[in-house]
């Protein structure tokens, strides 16, 4: 197996690119165009996690509470589960240390993430432990500094544009929250579907990856066998 950096695939062409981004941004507008349209729910309720919303709107409980922010967790642990098993056969293949070292990073950050959205770690979990939320933001914002550090090379080799416009939805999502602390529905519609833009994008951008590693494995494979 060589040990080259894993580039085989390069920058996607002007058409793949501009498809991607529609994808990515047509399948986040009309999940969110939907929300807002449909006249049975108030669209606040089905952005919110699903027991703040329960808490807050006095009428426990609804199935569809929380259903943006549950679809966001689900991308954050569907993404880091993939991102795992494709570090699981990148290690058993003696993959090059760049594309397992991104694979494994990419997973625990992302079930970090994952976790943090799930249980509310850095607004009430953490914090009422004695761990203020600012202090929790900050280490999670030092551990995306230090995967972006570990891992600047291949992410620069991929479209990483996508991952850019991920977080940049995501920390749109955190100054809104963290500037205005306000539950009114503009602020709400905002802040999560920020929030779930960037997901999204964090989404894609991960899969879209460890595929093309997995891929490049392959191809590296059939080409040592013929």
């Amino acid at each position: 197996m060589r040990t080259r950096a894993p580039f085989l695939f390069g920058p996607l062409t002007g058409k793949a690119k501009a498809a991607l981004a529609g994808v990515l941004v047509g399948f986040t507008g009309l999940l969110l165009g939907a929300v807002f349209i449909q006249p049975w729910a108030e669209p606040k309720w089905m952005f919110l996690d699903a027991l703040t919303a329960a808490e807050l709107s006095g009428d426990c409980c609804h199935v569809y509470y929380g259903f943006i922010s549950n679809l966001g967790i689900m991308l954050w642990s569907g993404t880091a589960a993939a991102c795992l098993i494709a570090a699981c056969c990148l290690y058993a293949a003696k993959a090059s240390a760049p594309a397992l070292r991104f694979a494994v990073c990419a997973s625990v950050f992302t079930g970090w993430l994952a976790l943090d959205d799930a249980f509310l770690l850095h607004e009430l979990v953490l914090p009422s432990l004695g761990l203020p939320q600012a202090l929790v933001l900050g280490v999670t914002a030092g551990l995306a500094l230090l995967y972006v550090a570990l891992n600047w090379r291949l992410i620069l080799c991929q479209e990483w544009w996508v991952l850019a416009l991920g977080v940049g939805g995501l920390a749109i999502s955190v100054a809104v929250d963290q500037v205005f602390h306000s539950l009114s529905p503009v602020l709400v519609y905002l802040e999560d579907s920020a929030k779930f833009f960037g997901i999204v994008c964090w989404a894609g951008f991960h899969l879209m990856t460890v595929f093309l590693l997995l891929t490049e494995l392959l191809t590296d494979r059939q080409g040592a066998r013929s």
